[in-house]
């Protein structure tokens, strides 16, 4: 299983209220160590981010804060943009940096083909900037319709960095946990 990004951590602890020392309870670590993490001056090592991220991820998913009645089409951020298989990937990394965006879909012709990430774009070599789309992107996002329920968009984001909406005409909107986590009360 492969972790996700260490930056998400504050993020996601923010987004749920905590301190880092309700964290640090809730994952039987010390306060310090995780504002270490979180500045970046420590490593927790597979395990222990294994642990902060379960622990992380139980109380959004353990939470009813998410309103049950919210669609993907209330939580989704319209006209998503995208990158084409044809495009290289220096200008989705442009287009990432652009706009703040940590994925992009790929798509071709109004069809979703597949993504690119922050995390796949850091593995890679430099040499492959100039390399095209196609040649380096990860799976496809799930497609929902508007009318889809936050808890089954909350499932699809246990595994996959976003989910699009089908607006009609080939048109989609995103969502990802950060849009789930503002909609929480």
């Amino acid at each position: 299983m492969e972790l996700p990004d260490l930056a998400e951590i504050r993020v996601v602890r923010r987004e749920l209220g905590w301190t880092q020392r309700d964290l640090a309870r809730a994952a039987g670590l010390s306060q310090s160590f995780i504002n270490k993490i979180e500045r970046n001056q420590a490593d927790p090592g597979y395990k222990a981010g294994k642990l902060i991220f379960q622990v992380l991820h139980e109380a959004v998913a353990g939470s009813q804060r998410v309103n049950s009645e919210l669609k993907a089409g209330d939580l989704m951020v319209g006209n998503v943009e995208f990158v084409a298989s044809t495009q290289t990937v220096e200008e989705a990394r442009k287009l990432m940096i652009k706009y703040d965006y940590s994925q992009l879909p790929v798509i071709d012709n109004g069809l979703v083909k597949g993504s690119i990430t922050d995390r796949l774009l850091v593995a890679l070599d430099p040499s492959s900037l100039q390399a095209r789309a196609a040649d380096v992107m990860g799976k496809r996002f799930p497609v929902v319709d508007p009318d889809t329920k936050a808890e089954t968009l909350r499932h699809l984001l246990d595994e996959y960095a976003a989910v699009l909406v089908d607006k009609g005409d080939r048109q989609y909107g995103i969502v990802t946990k950060h849009d789930l986590l503002r909609a929480m009360k």
